[in-house]
């Protein structure tokens, strides 16, 4: 079931940040655990208070509710709750940076500069990375012996892409990005094409071969950063190890009865109901899990109050 009591002493609890080895509980669930529940305890937990004789539902096969428990937590991910991951990774020669396993969406991709702050990078929509079937001397598809069409490993688009020598500005280029002498009205151009105003690299997402290609203007040894969307359940081969936070709870038990009595004649009456009262529990989670905090949003929004001319 949920934990509603703390399993720690105080001493138990700050063992392992502390380095007292000797105190460090066998079965530690680490920093914080109390303010979330494994999704293998939140199914036990509905299916005692939903389903059964006199209860909401009737009795329903356990990998049905399992089946639902998983889908309103990639549900809950891709909007309510705090899946958003991060991974950093030094460039190689290549230049590419391998997309997790537990990868959904992108929110940012940054490099990290001296101080340890990330400077955003931004995607270059005008290259991607096609197939590009391998040709001979006279431009005919070659094949291998059992008929196959061979692929390039890396198509000529990110090739060039990737080719530093090819991201070095001239001066009849249209769009100059950087501070330069000969060009004082850097960031200035009226008509410029903002994507194109920085002096920083783009990259590409392939996610059909699962890698992000960085263009030539980045070395190798630069630090990027990656800020994702998981869906949450990466390790649900063992649901013990899924977790949500415990102001969603209420919210994925509502959503798996309206999911399950919205299938079942007998509980056709009540769906509309069910129907809203998921709308309305996932609302408020959203709101108990945005994390606002008011000096901090006062401290935001001081800088908002100068004039902005057009």
């Amino acid at each position: 079931m949920a934990e509603s009591r703390k399993l720690y002493t105080p001493k138990q609890y700050y063992a392992k940040h502390q380095g007292d080895t000797a105190n460090i509980p066998s079965d530690f669930k680490g920093l914080g655990y109390y303010r979330r529940v494994n999704l293998e305890d939140t199914i036990n937990n509905f299916i005692v208070a939903y389903i059964g004789e006199d209860k909401a539902l009737p009795k329903i096969p356990r990998y049905e509710v399992d089946f639902w428990a998983q889908r309103g937590v990639q549900e809950f991910s891709y909007d309510i709750l705090h899946s958003e991951k991060s991974m950093e990774i030094e460039l190689s020669d290549a230049l590419t940076f391998p997309l997790p396993q537990d990868y959904v969406t992108y929110t940012a991709i940054s490099q990290v500069e001296k101080n340890g702050e990330k400077t955003r990078l931004f995607p270059n929509n005008k290259v991607n990375n096609p197939d590009a079937p391998l040709q001979d001397s006279d431009y005919e598809f070659t094949f291998d012996s059992d008929g196959n069409l061979q692929q390039a490993s890396l198509s000529e688009s990110i090739t060039k892409f990737q080719d530093a020598s090819n991201q070095e500005p001239t001066q009849e280029d249209e769009y100059y990005r950087y501070n330069n002498e000969e060009y004082p009205y850097f960031n200035k151009r009226y008509g410029g094409v903002p994507e194109k105003m920085n002096s920083i690299g783009t990259f590409v997402v392939d996610e059909a071969n699962g890698l992000i290609y960085f263009d030539g203007s980045l070395k190798k040894d630069k630090i990027i950063v990656l800020d994702y969307i998981s869906d949450g359940l990466t390790d649900n081969g063992d649901l013990t190890t899924v977790y949500i936070p415990k102001l969603a709870e209420d919210a994925l038990y509502a959503y798996m009865l309206y999911n399950l009595a919205k299938v079942r004649p007998s509980a056709a009456a009540l769906v509309p109901l069910y129907k809203k009262e998921a709308s309305a529990k996932m609302r408020n989670t959203k709101i108990r899990l945005s994390n606002y905090n008011l000096p901090e949003l006062a401290q935001v929004l001081r800088g908002k109050a100068k004039w902005i001319k057009h």
